[in-house]
């Protein structure tokens, strides 16, 4: 497939935001905030406040999205709102480095103002896929951006993993200006590029929207079984890092094995934008839901495993099933979803779509919450994530999709 110029632009976005979601959301900024807090709150009381910040942003980002989403659909404004979101983002990751020495809940603070906006501008990132793409190209445009997203999330990290061993006084300086300055000069071509050619949906208020979605049984189905089953995903992705330094991993050992990740997640996530031309965006959903189900398994067998190295194993393993299914269903789960509405209400509908599962990680810092308070074990919680990656699994199969070409 080639790409042409506004598709291109759509794809740089992916790995320029990725910088964000893999150095900042998940390695550096709970890094920054361990370190800071440690002294105040145990380390099982870090995870559980982390997770409970990164919800918090993610329901108010939602709440946001659906009332501003079918604004931005009649407007054409989906491009505009994704600027301003990404470039306060920005700077508030750049904020945190003015909090080095400060009460650990400021850090908090910036941290959801930055998540926030960041899943925002990933709202109407999604919403413009209808705009550069045929129903027939979402598959494969989605999986290359996902996929572009690894190597671009890979080349900062790459940079800055020398600091960790010759400068770590400067480590969480160079990540967060790094990331920032990789994530604003890679929405430049988005913003200049990319044009909203959908018809212009008329404005509608958040109470209709929400009861179009109860009148189309295959839309709230859909994003009920979404939201289960990315709410899991999510959690393992904001909870990962502390919940390595909960388990003693050391961080060296952390940082090289989230970078491996990165390069099996490319041509993985490539591998199912292929498979799914063949097999259908369903049956590919399904056995990454499958693969989600054994790492939550997997992560049980962890917190019993006294042995460090053999932890070290695990966690590799549970890294490497990570790698290999993460970009595939979320890139595929975008594809049938945008397949499945009316184009011309993509912002509108992309909002609440990610409102029920990207942005939503209420179920997973729940359970990990629950662990920590009956058993002292935040990893017990990411067990217990088999019961909402089972029962999305079980919706997504029942699902009556309509009759399009290999979904």
């Amino acid at each position: 497939m080639k790409f042409f110029t506004p598709q291109r632009s759509w794809l740089i976005y992916d790995p320029a935001n990725s910088a964000y979601a893999l150095i900042v959301r998940t390695i550096f900024a709970p890094l920054f905030f361990m370190a800071s807090a440690k002294t105040i709150w145990s380390e099982a009381v870090c995870t559980e406040y982390w997770g409970y910040t990164a919800s918090a942003a993610g329901i108010a980002a939602g709440i946001l999205s659906l009332k501003f989403g079918n604004y931005a659909d009649a407007k054409k404004l989906k491009k505009s709102c994704l600027g301003i979101a990404a470039f306060i983002s920005i700077a508030a990751t750049l904020s945190l480095l003015l909090l080095k020495n400060a009460h650990p809940v400021w850090i908090l603070l910036l941290f959801f103002i930055s998540m926030f906006c960041y899943m925002c501008a990933n709202s109407f990132y999604d919403a413009l896929l209808v705009d550069v793409s045929t129903p027939t190209e979402r598959a494969k445009l989605s999986s290359n951006g996902y996929a572009l997203g690894y190597i671009g999330g890979m080349i900062p990290l790459l940079l800055i993993l020398p600091v960790t061993y010759f400068c770590k006084e400067w480590i969480f300086q160079t990540a967060f200006i790094l990331s920032a300055l990789w994530w604003g000069l890679g929405t430049i071509p988005l913003l200049k590029n990319v044009k909203e050619v959908q018809e212009q949906a008329e404005r509608t208020s958040f109470f209709a929207t929400l009861k179009y979605i109860c009148k189309n049984k295959l839309l709230l189905f859909f994003l009920i079984a979404y939201f289960l089953y990315i709410d899991g995903i999510g959690t393992i992705l904001l909870v990962a890092t502390p919940l390595a330094v909960s388990l003693h991993i050391p961080q060296t050992y952390l940082l090289i094995t989230i970078f491996a990740l990165q390069i099996i997640a490319c041509p993985f996530t490539v591998l199912y934008g292929k498979l799914a031309d063949r097999f259908g965006l369903r049956k590919l959903i399904e056995i990454a839901i499958g693969v989600y189900i054994l790492i939550a398994l997997l992560s049980g067998v962890i917190s019993i495993v006294q042995n460090i190295f053999l932890r070290q194993v695990i966690f590799v393993i549970i890294a490497f099933l990570i790698g290999t299914s993460q970009g595939g269903i979320q890139a595929l789960s975008r594809a049938l979803f945008s397949r499945i509405i009316p184009q011309e209400r993509s912002a509108e509908l992309f909002s609440v779509y990610n409102f029920f599962g990207k942005f939503t990680t209420i179920v997973g810092p729940v359970l990990v919450g629950l662990a920590v308070k009956l058993w002292g074990r935040p990893e017990l919680g990411i067990t217990l994530l088999a019961i909402p990656f089972i029962s999305g699994g079980i919706m997504l199969a029942r699902l009556k999709l309509p009759d399009l070409k290999k979904s």
